[in-house]
């Protein structure tokens, strides 16, 4: 069995712990959600919403005993490990509303309030509720008020009443707490969110995700975080990864977390509001991050709430040593902690195109290229980041040059999975062999979907590509690879895949079929472009970061910085002379500030054309760091291990590797 992971092994952090550390839990399997309650203390959570499939609406405690026997359980069990329990309640949480009364005294609102008190009744053990205005049946922005119309003509004036009706009962009447989660879907609702929770006067607690509208780490800081009045104020974060693989896929985004906490930091720093804390999504419905390496981000979470400026490296270095035994400095430690870093940049790459959220809202593959067009309309990036304009009408007709440069994005991602699979035989000795099993799992998992992600993009963007001589044929040859991959996935050619979510065979020929049309017919044409491979990064300290990548003969390369992308306004030659015997350029960005964030790209220049690779994530140390921890990986590079006979099996087919050729 793999070790237990726990708070208590590290030492104590210099900054005061912060008082709110949740758990959210969204399905109603009970043995499941008893299992996950009886993990709290190994992760020092203090409060866990019950939201989703297990509660969401207040009537439910007057018409589904079920539902009352469900959350009385799970909150007992929440107070065994000495937490608190919240549960969900959407309001308003009928979907034939049209008209209401927001009139305190009247009918409408009084029969809300006893709703409210029947539920408190009903199930004494809740400790808050959370008001979720945000995808309930019907929205209160949407509803004409049926008294008082002028009084309620504000949208504002419609929250704050039925913010004042529950924090009546539950906090007046039961002594409970209440919760606003200010979730929205479009920029014109945040003025009136805004200002309900400025001038609401209750002592409520405001839960804001990180990102405005839905996860997505491109997505710039949501403007309500520190900016919701006096109000205590928490973030919601997805340590599941609802739309980055749902656990079935790693996405191990430590350094993610460390950026919105460090965000959010700031944003409070002359608020009247204060920063308490956080909640994160533990599963997805029956996706949970328990048991796969997404408990990482649940172990960050935790680090973060007893330090909110504690280095994401020491964070995942805790984690490596914690979950797995491993020694800080080990090879053996140092090679997971390149595998489960590198997720994160893999998951980047393959689900966002420059940034944009450009194929589903989830972790599956679209129905069709139309289908991921119309997201890119309702999720676009430059609606709440106005200098992403010109990426998406990039995206929206791109040239053919903006085609190859998406393949680059994408290739990156299939080969840094790649170099992950490599470097996995290092550890068949270190780590248990059940351990070692679900990691390989996962990380084949993540290999063929960066090849699906690869060719289904290609057939995207070349299909946009209108006015390129060359599209048709590159449609063709992606559309073809797709067909071929989904023929090993149905014929079971990667043993280690059992489940296929979330890239079945079935939705991959979906896809093709309402993709191909007469492109489809067309001679089919690889793409060729000059590729950049190998980049990494190596040591890091207070102000500069070391960076790596394998270089080409006669290849010109420059070195591109920034703290806020999509831009880069630092840009840099790299002398050749710094390319050791072995290929590897090595590069050293410095006059960085401390424990900051910044992002890299690389640009190679040759005669045969030129090329930019995707976006990389790279942080600077903080001057408190952990002595036991080292100060990033002394191989950038992973293993040198050859990969298992059962991934040859798969993955080295000449179709599986097929990649853009250099031209």
């Amino acid at each position: 069995m793999l070790a237990a992971v726990g708070l208590l092994t590290h030492p104590a952090s210099a900054a005061e712990p912060l008082p709110f550390h949740g758990w959210t839990l969204t399905q109603n399997d009970m043995d499941y959600n008893l299992s996950v309650i009886g993990r709290m203390r190994d992760f020092g959570v203090t409060h866990v919403q019950l939201s989703h499939r297990i509660v969401t609406r207040v009537d439910q405690f007057q018409n589904e005993p079920e539902v009352v026997d469900r959350v009385r359980v799970l909150a007992d069990a929440i107070h065994a490990q000495g937490g608190q329990a919240i549960v969900w309640m959407q309001e308003l949480n009928t979907d034939d509303t049209f008209t209401y009364c927001f009139d305190l005294d009247g009918d409408d609102m009084q029969a809300k309030m006893q709703a409210y008190r029947d539920a408190m009744t009903a199930a004494p053990e809740i400790d808050g509720v959370m008001i979720s205005f945000g995808s309930a049946p019907t929205e209160l922005a949407a509803i004409l008020p049926s008294c008082a119309p002028l009084r309620f003509a504000a949208i504002k004036e419609k929250y704050k009443a039925m913010i004042e009706a529950v924090s009546r009962v539950v906090m007046d009447e039961f002594g409970k707490q209440v919760y606003v989660r200010t979730f929205y879907h479009k920029g014109y609702e945040i003025p009136y969110l805004r200002a309900a929770l400025e001038e609401t006067e209750r002592p409520i607690v405001a839960m804001s995700k990180s990102e405005p509208n839905d996860f997505e780490p491109y997505y710039p800081l949501n403007v309500l975080v520190g900016d919701v009045g006096a109000h205590e104020q928490f973030l919601e974060l997805d340590c599941a990864g609802e739309y980055w693989g749902r656990g079935a896929i790693p996405f191990v985004a430590v350094e993610y977390f460390a950026q919105r906490y460090r965000e959010s930091l700031a944003a409070h720093a002359d608020s009247a509001g204060r920063f308490v804390g956080s909640t994160c999504r533990v599963d997805r419905y029956e996706y949970s991050a328990m048991g796969t390496a997404n408990e990482a981000n649940l172990f960050a979470q935790a680090q973060l709430a007893q330090n909110p400026e504690v280095d994401w490296q020491t964070m995942l270095s805790r984690y490596v040593s914690t979950r797995y035994g491993l020694t800080a400095g080990s090879a053996a430690h140092t090679t997971l902690f390149d595998i489960l870093r590198r997720t994160y940049w893999v998951g980047r790459k393959m689900y966002y195109a420059k940034g944009e959220w450009a194929f589903r809202k989830g972790s599956e593959i679209p129905a069709s290229s139309a289908d991921a067009l119309s997201l890119m309309f309702d999720k676009t990036i430059s609606q709440w980041d106005a200098v992403y304009a010109p990426v998406t009408a990039q995206l929206l007709a791109p040239s053919s040059a903006a085609v190859l440069e998406l393949l680059q994005e994408k290739h990156e991602a299939m080969e840094i999975a790649q170099r992950n699979l490599d470097a996995l035989p290092e550890l068949r000795e270190a780590i248990d062999p059940a351990g070692y099993a679900a990691l390989e799992t996962l990380l084949v998992k993540q290999r063929v979907a960066t090849e699906i992600w690869f060719h289904m993009a290609g057939a995207i963007f070349a299909t946009r590509s209108a006015l390129s001589p060359a599209a048709g044929g590159w449609v063709a040859w992606h559309l073809e690879a797709l067909t071929t991959l989904a023929d090993h996935l149905d014929h079971q050619s990667y043993p280690q895949i059992i489940d296929p979510y979330p890239m079945s065979g079935e939705d991959i020929r979906e896809f093709v079929s309402n993709t191909g049309g007469g492109l489809i017919e067309r001679e089919p044409v690889e793409p060729t472009w000059l590729v950049i491979e190998g980049i990494d990064i190596g040591r890091s300290d207070q102000t500069s970061v070391e960076i790596r990548w394998r270089a080409e003969d006669g290849v010109n390369y420059t070195v591109e910085v920034t703290d806020r992308l999509p831009g880069y306004a630092r840009s840099e030659a790299h002398d050749p002379a710094t390319t050791g015997d072995d290929g590897i350029a090595v590069f050293t960005i410095s006059g960085l500030e401390p424990r900051t964030p910044y992002w890299f790209r690389i640009q190679a220049d040759a005669d045969v054309g030129s090329m930019l690779s995707g976006d990389y994530s790279v942080w600077t140390r903080g001057s408190d760091r952990d002595p036991t921890d080292p100060a990033s990986p002394d191989d950038a590079f992973g293993g040198s291990g050859a990969p298992s006979p059962l991934l040859l099996l798969g993955l080295l087919t000449p179709l599986l590797l097929s990649r853009g050729r250099r031209g």
